[in-house]
């Protein structure tokens, strides 16, 4: 199974809370891309078989690298469109 992602979704790496207003620098280094648009993933594990819950990302941004621990396919539904 192979899937697009449609809708760009964001991992914070920093707590914000407390900080009262931060500058535009702080709180754009606070974020990075998790799901990127455009990007294609493939359902795989370590063998090569299709399993729902392992991706490589064959296409784009995180090309060569698998959601490992980073994300679910369940947990972000919405997110693709299945290609």
């Amino acid at each position: 199974m192979k899937i697009k992602v449609i809708k760009n979704a964001y991992y914070i790496n920093e707590d914000l809370t407390g900080l009262g207003l931060v500058d535009e620098d702080t709180f754009e280094s606070s974020f990075s891309h998790l799901l990127v648009v455009g990007d294609i993933w493939e359902s795989v594990d370590e063998e090569g078989n299709f399993s729902e819950q392992l991706f490589k990302c064959i296409d784009g941004a995180w090309e060569g690298d698998l959601n490992d621990g980073w994300w679910n396919y369940e947990g972000f539904e919405g997110y693709f469109e299945i290609i």
